[in-house]
């Protein structure tokens, strides 16, 4: 036991990815067996554990700037307040209040998605860089300098917006990061309280977006057998982290390329555009092969996947070690980071987008999901020469 609570302690990415790749191998294995799991395992897995002790054993040459700017955490605060708020004051509604009056899923669905649909892009962009980086961290910052009133108006107005625009994994990512905290710091009331805070978030967010828990229709599976309201929340959650990643992954394994073609990179915008090729999102495309019976019934929406599927559905089973061989890299990035700055900051804050890796692209995550941001912020709060978590 102590081996191993030293492997974490030297090695905390590699070890909170390995426990998400494990998830991700339930839904896998529960979903397609043996088909596609041992081809994963010596494709990605191996090669991406050679990768990252290889590079472990030796000393990269990353020199990381030293830059500290003072009184950060209120610009960024003051930067967040008014991100939000050109956000709501755009859409003119609160599409929380909206939807918990809905009668019917379909329309609980449409104004979820029209949360974010038809913005500026611009204000897309500041509105999903400010929930995902500037305001967890701004949280964390205040918590850290014990400037309590200014931490507790910043989580709270954090977790709110997520909920206002009915996006569970927003609250998650101003929430979970001063979770992963307390619990580090051995906060254990505080993270307790926390943790009952966003559990309480989280399933007012499931109510409000599935209108058939308060007296409303299930409007697209009217056949669907009724069922005691808290065993449709626990059952959906136990299989949204469970099963759902790892079934989904196994779906992408079993359609493409039988169904969809490899894409050989037209799904990176620049790419077909100078190729004079139509760019291609799967994540859209099969959703109509996923869930045929909600396609046909007009419904639109997106299966992501596991980070390494990009690769496979551009260059098939060859670029799963390609995928691994960045991974690693990137891992070795993240441990000199995680060495030069105050080192449970930066676990705090890198540890849910690492968890959505589970479900999601690493270059959309760093670029447009936020994560490449929290990694400048990091850089560019006080360093310290910290233990490791």
């Amino acid at each position: 036991m102590k081996q191993l609570n030293a492997f974490a302690k030297e090695h905390p990415y590699l070890t909170s990815y390995l426990f998400v790749f494990g998830l991700l191998q339930i839904g896998l294995l529960s979903t397609s067996g043996l088909r596609y799991a041992p081809a994963l395992w010596l494709l990605f897995l191996v090669p991406f554990l050679v990768f990252y002790f290889f590079w472990n054993t030796r000393q990269i040459p990353i020199t990381l700037p030293k830059v500290a700017l003072k009184n950060i955490e209120w610009y960024l605060f003051a930067f967040g307040i008014l991100v939000l708020l050109l956000h709501l004051f755009w859409l003119g509604k609160i599409p929380f209040l909206e939807a918990w009056q809905a009668t019917k899923l379909s329309e609980a669905n449409v104004i979820r998605k029209m949360s974010s649909a038809g913005l500026p892009k611009w204000l897309h962009y500041a509105s999903t860089w400010s929930v995902r980086a500037i305001l967890p961290t701004t949280a964390l910052l205040l918590l850290i300098r014990k400037k309590y009133i200014g931490f507790i108006f910043i989580f709270g107005i954090g977790c709110l917006y997520g909920l206002a625009l009915l996006q569970k994994s927003l609250v998650f990512w101003v929430g979970f990061p001063v979770l992963v905290y307390f619990f580090l710091n051995r906060k254990w009331w505080a993270g307790i309280l926390t943790t009952a805070v966003l559990g309480f978030l989280f399933v007012v967010a499931i109510f409000a977006n599935n209108p058939q828990l308060h007296g409303g229709q299930h409007d697209l599976k009217p056949t669907l057998k009724k069922q005691d309201r808290a065993n449709i929340v626990s059952e959906g959650i136990l299989k949204r982290i469970f099963i759902v990643p790892g079934k989904t992954m196994s779906m992408w394994f079993a359609h493409v390329p039988k169904d969809k073609p490899y894409l050989f990179g037209r799904d990176f915008g620049l790419y077909a555009k100078l190729t004079g090729q139509q760019t291609a999102d799967y994540n859209l495309e099969l959703y109509a092969l996923f869930y045929p019976d909600y396609a046909q019934q007009g419904i639109q929406g997106s299966v992501n996947t596991a980070h390494f599927m990009r690769a496979y559905a551009n260059f098939g089973w060859w670029g799963l070690p390609v995928s691994a061989l960045f991974l690693a890299f990137f891992f070795q990035f993240l441990n000199i980071l995680h060495r030069k700055t105050d080192a449970i900051l930066a676990f705090s804050l890198q540890i849910f987008p690492l968890l959505l890796l589970s479900s999601g692209s690493l270059l959309t995550l760093l670029f447009s999901g936020g994560w490449g941001l929290i990694l400048l912020l990091l850089l560019s709060s006080p360093t310290k020469e910290s233990s490791h978590v």
